[in-house]
């Protein structure tokens, strides 16, 4: 098959989760098809596409609209756009590539990936098309919303309710629209009930995220990590830092706690006043942090697309105490492969019970070998291509 990517951010280097999936995409799918890309620069990098050039058989990029046209997008874009994440890319040349590559050469399949390139499709297109929209951002907006301070959330209400509409508008216009677990496709249809939807789980480079034999691990050391930026990940640094932390630290007097994490906001540096809680900021490589913790938590409250943070943990063998929320979309097994507590006390208990070393090594080994049956690259990758082959078919 001939494919096409057309993404709103350059997958090299990966710097977040969705530039981390188009880059797995792309190297596993190049095996076997010929694949080509369109996309904005980094600008930090402009240059530095890794083995992007390798895999790729043709790319090219545009430049990032400049930072006053982003302004004045986001601006019209108020009443224009569902969400400021469709103003900032809105670009001409953007189009006019896309535009002018379908009129040039064939595709098999065209994936436009997240909801920012929707717009880039081009109306008269008439071959198979897929929105990759990893988690619907309409649903997680939504459930977001009591996480906003309350002056903010009739503005937040709004782009829920635009958002809905613009899916509705899209969703039609593509041969199927793919997210990262199969529970976020079936509540899908509660914003478009008509559109055809599937999910492709995510992937672990299981060789990456592993085990270290050099790393001892440290005692009474917990992490929880992601960008700390991120509102669900800062509500569940408070939730943890409030309300379970202290009830682990009567029990375990040796325990600390690590946030790690880029662009932490002041509601996450202020925990840095604990003597027992550090504050990292943005690091180069987390694996170092997961591999020396006893525990990694995840007390977020979000029940939406995956907590990859949970899939690098297990994989480096750390064993997890998560909420339900956090297990949402893994499908793990309480107490077989990692702790499920949405109770303060009880998640506080399953944390003192792995800092003890109870279970620990059985946690560790279960938890890694879960991961590798269920959340590798080449089991995403193969259902990806199902889906490529039933629209190729079809058509």
């Amino acid at each position: 098959m001939r494919l096409l990517f057309v993404a709103p951010v350059v997958p090299y280097p990966p710097r977040s989760g969705s530039a981390l999936i188009a880059l797995n995409y792309i190297r596993h799918l190049a095996v076997r098809h010929t694949v080509d890309l369109i996309s904005f620069k980094d600008r930090r990098k402009p240059n530095e596409l890794g083995d992007l050039r390798r895999w790729c058989n043709n790319i090219e990029l545009v430049d990032r609209p400049p930072r006053w046209r982003v302004l004045i997008n986001m601006l019209s874009g108020m009443t224009r756009d569902a969400h400021p994440e469709i103003s900032r890319v809105r670009s001409a040349e953007m189009s006019e590539l896309v535009n002018r590559r379908l009129t040039n050469t064939t595709y098999d399949v065209v994936l436009f990936q997240l909801v920012q390139s929707a717009q880039f499709r081009p109306s008269w297109y008439q071959g198979p098309t897929i929105w990759d929209l990893e988690d619907p951002l309409a649903l997680k907006i939504q459930k977001m919303l009591p996480m906003y301070p309350w002056y903010l959330r009739p503005l937040v209400w709004g782009w829920v309710e635009r958002l809905k509409r613009y899916d509705r508008r899209q969703a039609s216009r593509f041969d199927r629209v793919i997210f990262v677990n199969k529970e976020d496709s079936r509540e899908y249809k509660s914003i478009v009930n008509e559109a055809r939807s599937d999910w492709v789980p995510y992937g672990i480079d299981a060789e990456t995220f592993c085990p270290s034999q050099e790393s001892a691990r440290q005692d009474g050391m917990i992490v929880i990590t992601g960008n700390m930026f991120h509102i669900p990940n800062v509500d569940a640094v408070e939730f943890f830092c409030r309300e379970i932390f202290p009830l682990v630290c009567k029990r375990v007097p040796s325990a600390n706690l690590w946030l790690v994490g880029a662009r932490p906001v002041r509601r996450v540096r202020k925990w840095a006043r604990d003597s027992r809680i550090k504050v990292t900021g943005f690091v180069p490589d987390i694996r170092p942090y997961l591999q020396q913790a006893m525990v990694s938590a995840c007390p977020v409250r979000l029940r939406i697309g995956i907590q990859t943070k949970i899939l690098e943990a297990l994989a480096c063998g750390t064993p997890v105490v998560t909420t339900s929320a956090g297990n949402y979309g893994i499908g793990a097994d309480s107490g077989e492969h990692l702790y499920v507590d949405d109770d303060p006390v009880g998640f506080a208990e399953k944390t003192v019970a792995l800092l003890r070393g109870e279970r620990w090594s059985e946690f560790s080994q279960k938890a890694r070998r879960f991961v590798e049956i269920n959340f590798t690259w080449e089991r995403s990758v193969r259902k990806l291509e199902q889906i490529l082959e039933q629209l190729v078919a079809r058509t």
